[in-house]
């Protein structure tokens, strides 16, 4: 990537938000939480000065007048967190805006799409990457409050193959403008890519959902051209794929990152070599993205009563919620269905999805288990699940991270500083650090010792501006 076309992106960033920051703010009497600590750090303050930290000093510091002050009263200062594979142009329950059934209810659409990063912040997102924004990303960035924005530019599989399958006609070439048929095609399609301001490049190895698997797939020369030409440009590749012999495929072309945990183990010959594949991902450096709220969505999604899970009332608009309990996504859960016996009970079949779910589990403490990077990544809301809604997606994901073994200090790091790392900006976002955008969140207790500490924030500082949390919930 060209670091100084992404620093200047950067800083429109921060300028667009400014004028909600103060100029100047102090936080006095916090402990500072920071990925590259091993402990947090009692008795600190902060100052902040037109979006980014300037100083880091014992408590307190010398306030001048017409500073603004933030009294941590002993909280913990943590730098905010990055979902590393968020969809802002998706509709939980509905799908892609701005395509049927979500096209259906614009004024639905229009409150989840006002909610959406008020959502995100108040779970402690404060950037977002969307590895497939299609066209309407702008929804996201145009809210007056919303974490920051990197986004990948993705490349379609074959016309016949996914995801432009799952659209009909013109539609498709619309929603994917990015399309590349031959290799040839690669060097122009990417740079268009970097030039509209993407940090990545996403890719498909998806032969088939359930037993479908005559899906066509990318040319091993197309793979090796997009590949090639996104490292010249320094932009991670990120590959959709899942299943074992998309993961060999995928490592055979040198592909950068896993944008999904591997949890589809079926193999034609036998007993699939799961803990082989993973090593090549370890061998390799390949980021890896266990986006475990995928299965556990569906599950969710499909099993009576989920509606009722006290955690959606924050983060989910009353018109959205009612319209999910008038049946308004039944649709999709009769989808995920009618793969199953007429007759078998949808709590039966929400835990056979639960084996995908363990699947998962298993493979990321693998990973993890060999010191391999982890990025948080919810894939939120990935297919139209109702139950997967921003930020809670995010606080899920940390929660089931942890039951596959991962410690609360590494779960932090996962959503901090890895993925700051993995795509080039780790001189901004990912640490509470001088020079570091002031995007921060004051949580009542300490999230190095227990993942529950991110259910417990009480102000969210975006670029220097102080939001106090409840201020965020839906209505």
């Amino acid at each position: 990537m060209n670091l100084n076309f992404l620093l200047l992106g950067l800083a429109g960033l921060f300028a667009a938000q400014a004028a909600a920051a103060s100029d100047s703010l102090v936080i006095q009497n916090v402990s500072i939480v920071s990925p590259e600590l091993a402990v947090a750090v009692p008795g600190q303050a902060v100052r902040i000065i037109d979006g980014r930290i300037v100083e880091i000093g014992a408590s307190p510091l010398i306030v001048s007048e017409g500073e603004a002050v933030l009294e941590g009263k002993g909280r913990y200062l943590a730098p905010g967190l990055t979902d590393s594979h968020h969809h802002v142009s998706f509709v939980p329950g509905m799908g892609a805006a701005g395509l049927p059934p979500a096209s259906e209810y614009p004024e639905l659409v229009a409150v989840y799409l006002a909610q959406q990063p008020r959502s995100l912040l108040y779970h402690g997102v404060t950037q977002v990457l969307d590895p497939a924004p299609l066209t309407g990303w702008e929804a996201f960035t145009d809210q007056p409050q919303h974490p920051d924005l990197l986004r990948c530019g993705e490349i379609p599989g074959p016309h016949d193959g996914y995801p432009l399958n799952q659209r009909e006609g013109e539609r498709a070439h619309a929603v994917y403008p990015y399309a590349v048929d031959t290799a040839a095609e690669a060097a122009s399609v990417i740079a268009r890519i970097q030039a509209d301001g993407a940090v990545c490049v996403k890719i498909y190895l998806e032969d088939g959902f359930g037993a479908a698997s005559e899906w066509p797939l990318m040319s091993d020369g197309t793979l090796d051209a997009i590949v090639a030409e996104a490292e010249a440009r320094s932009m991670p590749v990120l590959v959709h794929a899942n299943a074992i012999d998309m993961y060999q495929i995928a490592l055979d072309h040198g592909v950068g990152v896993m944008a999904h945990g591997l949890w589809n183990w079926q193999w034609p010959d036998g007993e699939p070599p799961v803990v082989e594949t993973l090593d090549r991902v370890i061998e390799s450096g390949a980021g890896y993205m266990p986006t475990l709220r995928v299965m556990a969505g569906l599950a969710d999604h499909v099993r009576p009563g989920a509606l009722d899970n006290p955690d959606l009332a924050p983060v989910t608009p009353a018109p959205l919620m009612a319209f999910y309990r008038a049946g308004g996504a039944d649709w999709f859960a009769d989808e995920l269905a009618s793969d199953f016996p007429a007759e078998m009970p949808r709590d039966e079949i929400a835990d056979i999805f639960g084996f995908g779910v363990q699947r998962g589990h298993q493979a990321l403490g693998y990973v993890h288990g060999q010191d391999h990077p982890i990025m948080l990544a919810s894939d939120c809301p990935g297919s139209p699940t109702a139950v997967n809604q921003p930020g809670l997606c995010t606080l899920y994901e940390m929660e089931a991270m942890a039951e596959a073994g991962m410690s609360p200090a590494d779960i932090l790091r996962s959503g901090t500083l890895t993925i700051a790392e993995q795509f080039g900006v780790d001189s901004t976002y990912g640490r509470v650090a001088t020079g570091f955008a002031a995007n921060l969140v004051l949580l009542n207790d300490n999230p190095l010792e227990d993942v529950a500490a991110w259910q417990e924030i009480e102000f969210v500082i975006l670029h220097g501006a102080v939001i106090e949390r409840s201020s965020l919930r839906a209505r």
